[in-house]
């Protein structure tokens, strides 16, 4: 798996994803073709997945032989009216931290939950039906069958990665 993280005036998400496709792949930029599936998943015409995300002043894409998902965040006071998204145990963990340290951890689950429904081309409503557990910054729970890492970020932001096993 390949990742790059961008100036977001340097790249838009597509130009990050067509320049490390054709980087990864050796084929001309010009001749990768985008599409979306039925959910709207981001496909090109070549055998590898990629996914990107935006937010703040970055982009970041990653690439892989293996349905990929990734979400970028950057850290900021979150609505409490998003707490909805989470399960009574991650509340009680979110709950449980400082609170300087609260719109970080919300994040952190944020960006697992939405790393994996783009990992497997899902619907936004799904944030409910996904669980997990975290000690700290690791991650001691998640749902089988996907591997899921907190990866390097710019200063404030959380960038999470979700791989298909």
């Amino acid at each position: 798996m390949d990742i790059a993280i961008e100036p977001a005036e340097k790249y838009s998400t597509e130009e990050l994803a067509r320049k490390m496709l054709a980087h990864i792949s050796g084929v001309d930029p010009e001749k990768i073709v985008f599409y979306r599936t039925e959910n709207g998943k981001p496909q090109s015409n070549l055998p590898l997945y990629f996914n990107c995300s935006h937010s703040g002043e970055y982009v970041v894409c990653a690439v892989s032989e293996k349905d990929v998902g990734v979400d970028l965040e950057r850290i900021r006071p979150v609505n409490p009216r998003l707490e909805r998204t989470l399960t009574e145990a991650e509340r009680r963990w979110l709950a449980n931290l400082p609170s300087q340290k609260q719109d970080e951890g919300f994040l952190r689950l944020w960006t697992l939950k939405e790393s994996w429904i783009k990992c497997r081309g899902g619907r936004l409503m799904e944030y409910r039906n996904v669980k997990f557990a975290l000690r700290g910054e690791e991650i001691v729970s998640a749902p089988a069958g996907f591997f899921f890492r907190f990866l390097p970020s710019p200063e404030g932001y959380v960038l999470t990665v979700c791989v298909k096993e």
